[in-house]
């Protein structure tokens, strides 16, 4: 028999315990340390190849962004519904761009119109204590506004002074945003509402999926050009969902912008929450993002990511869907 014992280690080649001291058996071991990156990402592939042929019409596109310009922004502003207008004083002689912005936590719930450029809020309405507020909208000339797990919402005139309190039941408000003739409205499931506003009944629904996947938390929302957005809740993902069917279009991967605030010494970590805040200038075509007490709104561009630095399913999977079951 041919003796064994311990052997040097060939360089480049994985450590193995016992080995035959001949040319064969590291030759092997140089080929297993050749081919085993190889075979996994001929694996990870195939895993992607599978992935598309398993559901052709409904694969999302993948989508990064770039930053365009920063914008200051409340830093003790829970931010719930975020909303792009144009407001005009001395009788319509002098306009500018605001943000109809609501605001949560109990005690610190707001609806407020903000100066996009300053960050300096002109006029806000504060809840009463016992709610907890959630997304808001324009629609015509009311605001809309609703709250987490009261039911009720509130009707409000452009000046802030005239508020109808409604019941919206909803037993699990989230965001609002609308179409121009309904309100658009989440809740903690992958469940979107379609809402008359003048009765607060529901008209449609769809259900939210990625690859036959329900999409749960979609947070604030946005529609953009015939598409329904919506930050996805302890994610820094946008999803763009399709209003008719309820799949995902598109991830759009917004992540480096908190971690970025906090690179700048804007903010530390403790002090900041998630991503959530999304307006559409439709006239000039730009996108504002922004988060929960975070310091600055930003506009960014949405883009394809460049050929080969798309993130793999099995990391989109992991970076957008939601990951625990809380609710």
């Amino acid at each position: 028999m041919a003796k064994v014992f311990n052997c040097p280690r060939p360089v480049g080649v994985p450590r193995i315990r016992k080995c035959r001291h001949n040319i064969q058996t590291s030759f092997l071991a140089a080929l297993v340390f050749l081919f085993v990156p190889a075979f996994a990402c001929a694996k990870a592939a195939k895993q992607r190849r599978t992935t598309q042929q398993a559901h052709p019409e409904a694969l999302p596109s993948l989508w990064t962004y770039e930053v365009v310009a920063e914008y200051p922004h409340d830093p003790r502003a829970f931010t719930q519904g975020l909303q792009f207008d144009r407001a005009c004083d001395d009788g319509n002689k002098t306009c500018f761009d605001v943000f109809w912005e609501s605001t949560g936590l109990n005690g610190h719930s707001s609806i407020r119109q903000v100066d996009l450029t300053t960050g300096i809020v002109r006029r806000r309405w504060d809840l009463p204590y016992e709610h907890f507020g959630e997304g808001s909208t324009r629609l015509g000339d009311t605001l809309h506004m609703i709250t987490w797990r009261s039911g009720r919402g509130f009707k409000i005139s452009l000046d802030l002074q005239k508020v109808e309190p409604i019941d919206t039941g909803l037993g699990d408000g989230w965001g609002l945003t609308n179409n121009g003739s309904h309100l658009i409205v989440s809740e903690s499931s992958q469940i979107i509402h379609w809402l008359d506003p003048s009765t607060m009944q529901e008209v449609k629904r769809i259900t939210v999926t990625d690859r036959g996947h329900p999409i749960r938390w979609l947070n604030e929302l946005e529609v953009v050009d015939g598409e329904l957005w919506g930050n996805v809740w302890q994610t820094e993902c946008i999803a763009r969902v399709d209003m008719e069917t309820g799949v995902v279009k598109g991830w759009i991967h917004m992540h480096g912008l908190r971690s970025g605030i906090i690179k700048q010494g804007l903010s530390h970590e403790n002090e900041l929450d998630v991503l959530n805040g999304i307006a559409y200038d439709p006239s000039a075509k730009r996108i504002f993002v922004t988060g929960k007490l975070w310091p600055r709104v930003f506009e960014v561009k949405i883009k394809p990511f460049p050929d080969g630095q798309a993130p793999p399913w099995s990391a989109v999977d992991r970076l957008c869907w939601p990951q625990q079951a809380l609710f």
